[in-house]
């Protein structure tokens, strides 16, 4: 049976009818090609549009997606209902400071489901587990050593966000502590503008939207019809290319798209974040949490060391000298969102 990817976009709505502009994308009409350094994808578009009967009150969110089929280019077997991007993150602990550059990040999308994450962290995580046993000792010392020599600097968070079950999960670690925080996805009042521009290789058009508390600026292809980009931001009418907070705190900038090289990803990060809380031992805990009290609770666990070793069990003599020494950080869902909700 034929499966096609169809994006609904509402338009707007005429008496008892709400008019929808449905994008769809067919392996017979539309063409996936590959080109360029970094594998980019290509995809001609067309556009119908369709008048949705309304027999009682009804409202349709701005983006609902559909898998489609693999569809094979160039003799290989590469799929459009799944694809990596490289990300270029900056992102400021306070606003006259200096940004601190991660440049390895990635953004894994199959079946409905998009992570973005530090693929450094990934490969930390993975390691651990090859490298120490139940007991918290180190059984493999070539994969302890491996791990020891990866980049300190790393984002050790990860977005995850289920268009199947309309939710976003945020999974943070620090210390000895990990957090999974659950909400259900909003949909960003994109503001869409017809201004363009070419970024690194794509075509893109501007959008705009005050969401969880900022107001962002993104750019977004419609050689890529899927509404995913960087962290949570999502729902534009094509894959988000670059993206910018007003106060220049934050950006996210596409530096590539190529095949998924790796569909258990996501899989095997749920499971070391489960939807369950744990403790083992006296230091390493598990939280599961609304995402307003995770966003709290990470927040807090950055800014405030003495909270941090007493959530960890850690005793130490120096909390003030090492709180003076804590680095800024702002998170990118501003703590006074949370006020209200």
């Amino acid at each position: 049976m034929q499966k096609f990817l169809i994006v609904f976009e509402l338009s707007r709505f005429i008496g008892n009818f709400v008019e929808i502009r449905i994008l769809c994308v067919d392996s017979s009409p539309f063409l996936i090609s590959y080109s360029g350094l970094n594998s980019i994808v290509v995809i001609m578009k067309k556009r119908l549009n369709l008048h949705y009967s309304m027999t009682s009150v009804f409202f349709i969110s701005l983006l609902s997606v559909l898998l489609f089929m693999p569809t094979v280019a160039d003799g290989q077997s590469i799929t459009q209902n799944s694809i990596q991007c490289g990300y270029h993150f900056l992102r400021k602990g306070s606003p006259d400071s200096s940004p601190s550059k991660y440049l390895n990040m990635r953004l894994d999308y199959v079946d409905g489901v998009s992570m973005f994450y530090d693929g450094f962290t990934y490969e930390r995580d993975s390691l651990r587990i090859l490298a120490f046993g139940e007991d918290g000792k180190i059984k493999d010392q070539e994969e302890y050593n491996k791990l020891r020599s990866l980049p300190r600097q790393r984002v050790d968070d990860f977005t995850i966000v289920n268009f199947k079950t309309s939710e976003i999960i945020q999974l943070f670690r620090q210390a000895t502590i990990t957090i999974r925080g659950t909400t259900k996805m909003s949909v960003p009042d994109w503001k869409l503008s017809e201004e363009s521009s070419i970024i690194n290789g794509f075509s893109c058009k501007k959008a705009t939207a005050n969401y969880l508390g900022r107001n962002w600026i993104v750019w977004y292809t419609e050689d890529i019809p899927l509404p995913i980009g960087p962290w949570m931001l999502w729902g534009t009418p094509g894959l988000i290319v670059s993206a910018q907070d007003s106060e220049g705190l934050f950006s996210f900038q596409l530096i590539w798209a190529d095949k998924l090289d790796n569909y258990n990803r996501v899989t095997f990060i749920d499971s070391l974040y489960p939807d369950k809380p744990f403790q083992k031992g006296a230091n390493t805990k598990h939280f599961v949490l609304s995402m307003k009290e995770a966003e709290k609770m990470y927040t807090r666990l950055r800014t405030d060391v003495s909270y941090l070793f007493e959530v960890t069990g850690v005793r130490s003599n120096n909390v003030e000298g090492l709180q003076k020494k804590a680095k800024k950080y702002i998170p990118l869902i501003p703590s006074d969102y949370w006020k209200d909700k």
